[in-house]
């Protein structure tokens, strides 16, 4: 049986917003879009070796493997992993968040950070993660039918919100745009998504 075809593929370092950010952390991430509708998002981050994961907040009692997770609002106020894709040319967008533990959440909006609402999957995201001494890695994989265009190429963003305890949240993007001293990180701008 063919496979589906590969239409997008997207790998890259993630940056930090803040620059309090321990030396020697590391985010990956990739996206693949293929053309039977599905999404493939992988996160890695990497730890110094002294520290290894320790001093980042995860879930308690994650498990390697498959993670079953539900629908959970508010995941970016503590280690969550996030993609942004938009559709060429118009305002619309959406936004995927993913936890460790499986906890997901998918959001469509109309404009800029306006008529958010809930996006409906016709399957929960699959999540799978991987945990070593200085390295995590998260792999998912969800549907697009039936909204997304299909045969539309995305604009895209790939983030991370990293929850370093005592140290307080790291925001990692792809890009952080034009921003001024004292701004938060806005992983909603548009200046910042990748485009085919």
């Amino acid at each position: 049986m063919p496979r589906p075809a590969v239409m997008l593929r997207q790998a890259s370092r993630l940056v930090p917003f803040e620059r309090s950010v321990t030396d020697g952390l590391q985010i990956t991430a990739e996206l693949v879009w293929k053309s039977d509708g599905w999404l493939e998002l992988s996160y890695g981050l990497l730890a110094p070796a002294s520290s290894g994961l320790s001093p980042l907040l995860l879930p308690k009692g994650l498990l390697d493997g498959a993670q079953r997770g539900e629908r959970r609002d508010e995941l970016w106020t503590t280690t969550c992993f996030e993609a942004f894709l938009a559709v060429p040319g118009e305002s619309r967008y959406w936004e995927i968040n993913l936890a460790a533990n499986g906890n997901w959440a998918a959001y469509s909006f109309d404009g800029y950070r306006s008529g958010q609402r809930l996006q409906d999957l016709i399957s929960e995201p699959a999540v799978r993660l991987r945990r070593w001494h200085h390295q995590l890695r998260l792999d998912a994989r969800l549907p697009l039918r039936p909204w997304w265009p299909a045969g539309v190429c995305p604009e895209l963003s790939l983030s991370a919100v990293i929850d370093r305890g005592a140290e307080g949240l790291s925001h990692w993007a792809l890009g952080h745009g034009d921003v001024a001293d004292g701004d938060k990180a806005d992983f909603h701008q548009r200046s910042t998504f990748l485009r085919p």
